[in-house]
């Protein structure tokens, strides 16, 4: 049996956490697992050493975030992370799956891999967000990425660019996440109570993140029909992202927007499916996308924003988006269009300073043009405050919701055609294709057959970190709505 010693920098409830807690459940009749983290699981504001169950979660604090972590050499954090692993297997560990190591979260962590890699122990790099991806506050700009260990990815744009900035076929491996019905298969679909029920929410499943740019959500409850309500289930964690969503929450409540708040704290997901017409997505950057394929597997359609590059690996397995847009465009002529010149120009010129990296202004100008073309602006290319007063001039006013929907016509009859028996097969033949394509044994095929590989084929090669970033960096990208 194998014995795999998974490492992130924390266990927080959500997103990388969960994607470790389904590998350990695809693994447990094929490895034995560990998995060391800085800060250990979260219970209701309490720190443990359990919550998995079976499988031993383990604190080593020098593998935590800057700031929360101890000061001590890596040497020392590497000498616990191997005390920690002998602890559950004196012989040491087959490998270590290490998840988002090239995020700069702990700046010793480089190092701390290096000296791992250098004892011998074979590493399994598994990549969910990329630093390059606009975010340059966790970008290492001296130190090189481990070389000559396998890399994983989740999506096939990530396994392009990393295929092109320097990674061998045989050392990166495309390893897409597994999904977990929100209802069981066995389950049956939801029985309203009673005839006259109606549900009466359109549901965005998420944090308040700012990725998720919920004011683009806000606005399209503009036209909802009546009695509708937008619904999203939980606020933020991160420090960053509270103030932001605050903002939002508070400019729904003033405006009397049909929109309700942190609908998760006051009852699990599960409990607010009857009550849900469709589910929502408005995010701008996402890396495996749940929010695509979760609603399909309570029943429900989606409507929203397509992000390509993640939609068209599930379009590939059959799965349909039709009420999906590419984008949500505003007249120019309705907001300060020299405000938003500036504030979006300042937010390019800002990152890219960070990164280190020179931008012709004569490009950056193009870029803009291209963005205003035809008189017509998407959406999250408005920072907030002017998204903020779109929104106000948008809620009382007939003709201007006419011309939104003549430039955007899937704003007309936007969630009607729901209950539509087309709609309805669609659902049902999506929800079958979504549970085959990323069933948990189509997942652990998957990682077990990775594992073969990092275990078997040495591999001799690394990331040329210009070409990934240069990759990333496109002024079209930067929407300052998930800002």
């Amino acid at each position: 049996m194998l014995r795999i010693a998974f490492i992130h920098y924390h266990a927080k409830p959500g997103g990388v956490t969960r994607v470790i807690q389904q590998q350990m459940d695809a693994l447990k009749d094929d490895a034995e697992c560990i998995f060391i983290t800085g800060n250990g699981i979260i219970e209701n504001g309490v720190i443990t050493e359990g919550g998995f169950g079976n499988p031993r979660v383990l604190i080593v604090a020098g593998v935590g975030y800057d700031g929360v972590r101890p000061e001590e050499p890596p040497e020392r954090t590497v000498s616990q992370i191997l005390r920690a692993i002998e602890s559950r297997w004196p012989s040491g560990c087959d490998l270590i799956h290490v998840h988002n190591p090239l995020l700069k979260k702990n700046r010793d962590f480089l190092t701390i891999l290096n000296i791992l890699q250098n004892r011998g122990i074979p590493l399994f790099l598994q990549i969910h967000d990329t630093a390059e991806d606009l975010r340059p506050g966790s970008y290492y700009p001296q130190e090189e990425y481990p070389a000559d260990c396998h890399y994983g990815v989740i999506n096939s744009r990530d396994y392009q660019l990393f295929q092109a900035a320097g990674l061998k076929t045989e050392g990166l491996h495309l390893l897409p996440n597994s999904v977990t019905p929100l209802l069981s298969p066995d389950q049956p679909h939801i029985q309203r109570p009673k005839a006259s029920f109606r549900p009466h929410l359109v549901l965005y499943p998420v944090r308040g993140i700012r990725r998720k740019n919920i004011g683009e959500s806000i606005l399209l409850s503009c036209f909802f029909p009546p009695s509708v309500r937008l619904g999203i289930t939980l606020p933020p964690t991160s420090p960053a992202d509270y103030p932001s969503y605050e903002e939002w929450k508070a400019f729904a409540l003033g405006e009397g927007l049909p929109v309700d708040f942190e609908l998760g704290l006051a009852r699990p997901l599960s409990a607010w499916i009857e009550d849900t017409i469709c589910m929502i997505s408005t995010s701008i950057r996402e890396g495996f996308g749940f929010t695509f394929l979760e609603p399909w597997t309570a029943f429900k359609g989606l409507i929203g924003r397509r992000i390509a590059h993640v939609v068209e690996d599930f379009e590939r397995q059959g799965i349909e988006f039709p009420d999906l847009f590419d984008h949500f465009f505003i007249p120019t002529d309705c907001i300060p269009l020299d405000q938003a010149k500036a504030r979006w120009m300042g937010r390019v010129l800002d990152t890219y300073d960070q990164y280190g990296i020179p931008l012709d202004p004569d490009a950056l100008e193009q870029a803009w043009n291209r963005i205003i073309e035809g008189g017509r602006i998407d959406y999250p290319y408005l920072h907030p405050l002017l998204a903020k007063r779109f929104i106000q001039q948008c809620k009382g006013s007939s003709p201007l919701q006419a011309k939104l929907i003549e430039m955007n016509p899937f704003l007309k009859n936007l969630i009607q055609k729901m209950d539509s028996p087309e709609r309805q097969m669609l659902i049902e033949r999506n929800r079958d294709r979504v549970l085959s394509a990323y069933s948990r044994e189509q997942y652990r095929e998957r990682l077990l057959s990775t594992y073969r590989k990092v275990l078997t084929t040495s591999v001799q090669h690394s990331i040329h970190k210009e070409n990934l970033l240069q990759s990333f960096l496109h002024p079209s990208m930067f929407f300052l709505g998930g800002m």
